[in-house]
């Protein structure tokens, strides 16, 4: 068994509820965890951009189709970092990706007292602001509850490293999924733009206006190619997986190190990054037990 897949067993044995005399309850009759992600395996594969509503949250899913693409970025890309290199072939099969962040009402179905916090005395509380202030751990225990409350039927993880970048391009390889120009973020993501400068002069900021001094209601700007929103920008983005180097040649649906002493992956950027932390390239890493006000996640759905 993979070791992502071993790791995932020891945390839902150690996230599960206590049934009624207090014992940890876990049903893995229903797993499967070495099969691949996204559909059955007597399920027909769904059209691109087919979107799927999970009942209890109301999280919206749409299908990634599965693909090929160079991860990483080139030398030549403005505002480049040296881990984003080497490029190298990335494949990875079709998955079902949550076409919003995660919201503070979502998540509060799950913990009702969740609290979003605030950044400098404005609220990061809205109902429809992305839920933020979320360890990995906090968010895998989300990702297992939901999970249970299906039975089997479907289950919930983070998105490795490589399907968030996937995701995030939209089968583009520009330096973002609108192009290389950092100045056309503001139709597209929040992220600090001439509205926070106001604010906080000392801020290198985007040449643009978004409107927002902090993070916004989820699905404000427009979408990828693939129908994701704030995939750049809004929140940091929890990845699976743990932050380490590029592999020289090509993968297929890589799942990364098995650990590492820097953490686990965030993606994506947020409202307050300058032009080079909003990229579809760009990499950052965190504890697992890191909380911070920009720091959101989305979930996919192994099946």
């Amino acid at each position: 068994m993979k070791i992502e897949a071993i790791l995932l067993i020891l945390i839902l044995v150690f996230a599960a509820p206590a049934g009624a005399e207090g014992e940890k309850v876990l049903d893995f009759d229903w797993a499967d965890l070495d099969r691949p992600c996204g559909v059955r395996n007597d399920q027909e594969e769904p059209a691109p951009g087919e979107v799927w509503i999970e009942p209890i949250t109301g999280m919206e899913f749409v299908w990634i189709p599965g693909g090929c693409f160079m991860q990483g970025t080139p030398p030549t890309e403005e505002g480049r970092y040296p881990d984003e290199g080497p490029l190298h072939e990335t494949c990875l099969d079709g998955f079902w990706m949550s076409r919003y962040e995660a919201t503070n009402a979502q998540f509060r179905v799950y913990d009702p007292g969740h609290d979003s916090q605030d950044y400098k005395g404005v609220s990061l509380n809205g109902d429809r602001q992305p839920a933020v202030y979320l360890s990995w751990f906090e968010v895998m225990e989300f990702a297992w509850w939901l999970t249970e409350q299906h039975q089997g039927e479907h289950s919930f993880w983070l998105p490795t490293e490589a399907e968030h970048e996937y995701a995030a391009r939209g089968g583009t390889s520009t330096a973002r999924f609108w192009g290389d120009d950092p100045g056309q973020a503001c139709r597209y993501a929040n992220v600090a733009d001439l509205k926070a400068k106001e604010d906080f002069p000392e801020w290198e900021v985007h040449q643009c206006m978004d409107g927002f001094v902090v993070n916004a209601q989820v699905g404000t700007f427009e979408p990828n190619p693939f129908g994701l929103y704030d995939i750049l920008g809004n929140a940091w983005e929890w990845c699976q997986s743990w932050n380490g180097e590029y592999p020289e040649g090509p993968v297929n649906n890589p799942t990364g190190p098995a650990e590492s002493e820097h953490g686990r992956v965030v993606r994506g950027g947020s409202w307050d990054n300058l032009p080079s932390g909003v990229r579809c390239g760009n990499r950052s890493y965190a504890t697992p037990n890191f909380r911070r006000y920009n720091n959101g996640f989305r979930l996919i759905r192994l099946r």
